[in-house]
């Protein structure tokens, strides 16, 4: 009986890890379990979109210039049922234009770093638990005659690039440690953000704002270490002795990772 059960619950991890693999982005790996959880793309969800642009500030998200460096003009302010509080920032859409006349037949791959906020001058198309992308000015020609203003688009999730080197943004001192985290694999979001100084225990982080996560209290040993879950318990990027020198405000760092379950 206890084998069967073993075998039973062996099928069903193989046919769940093959179902997400459907459509899966050809090279994208980031481990033996992570790469076919990771790398399946996500259902056409129908919305509309406008243009704006951000001036290279960042977002809600708090990626500030780190953003603009990475992303360049491709990025997409989601409405609150698209941003979900920050949940969605880093994500990797792609995002097609529909039924209009003034559709082109190119997508184009944004990435989520603002939120478009519900009230005015943007409650007609950002408010009302609407699914709206409000996208760089230089991407929206791609799929539309800017003098449209705004038209119905179909949007779904997609793989990042399969980045190798961590992107940071820190701000804090020696009580209170605030992270942004950029160039996320996989689907770009992170779930979950974890510190640890030399010889201590993970700690849990609390989300701030947008992609911002910050944890407050004992001091950490220097140098700090970084663990982001990017699938729940599974597909952790850790990236060990990463933060080695002083917090301050404003300071970026590049660390590599390796993955962890």
């Amino acid at each position: 009986m206890k084998t069967s059960k073993l075998f039973l619950v062996a099928v069903i991890a193989v046919l769940t890890l093959a179902c997400f693999h459907v459509g899966g982005a050809r090279g994208f790996s980031i481990g033996g379990i992570c790469n076919p959880l990771l790398s399946a793309r996500g259902p056409w969800i129908n919305g509309h979109s406008t243009f704006y642009d951000d001036h290279g500030r960042g977002g809600a998200c708090g990626y500030g210039p780190l953003g603009s460096q990475l992303f360049a003009n491709r990025f997409a302010a989601g409405s609150p049922r698209v941003y979900l509080g920050g949940l969605a920032c880093g994500m990797c859409l792609e995002v097609r234009c529909v039924g209009s006349r003034a559709c082109r037949r190119s997508s184009v791959r944004l990435t989520v770093t603002d939120l478009c906020p519900p009230g005015y001058p943007n409650t007609q198309w950002c408010g009302g638990g609407k699914l709206h992308l409000d996208i760089s000015k230089n991407a929206f020609p791609i799929i539309a005659d800017p003098r449209a203003g705004h038209v119905p688009i179909q949007f779904r999730s997609v793989p990042c690039a399969p980045y190798r080197i961590l992107r940071l943004n820190l701000r804090g001192h020696m009580w209170w440690l605030e992270v942004t985290a950029l160039a996320i694999p996989g689907s770009g979001r992170i779930l979950r953000m974890e510190v640890a100084g030399r010889g201590g225990r993970w700690r849990s982080m609390k989300r701030s704002f947008g992609a911002a996560w910050s944890t407050t209290g004992a001091s950490l040993r220097l140098p700090i270490s970084v663990r982001i879950s990017i699938l729940g318990k599974f597909c952790k990027l850790i990236a060990r002795d990463c933060i080695k020198g002083q917090i301050y405000n404003g300071k970026q760092l590049s660390c590599r990772y390796s993955v962890g379950y």
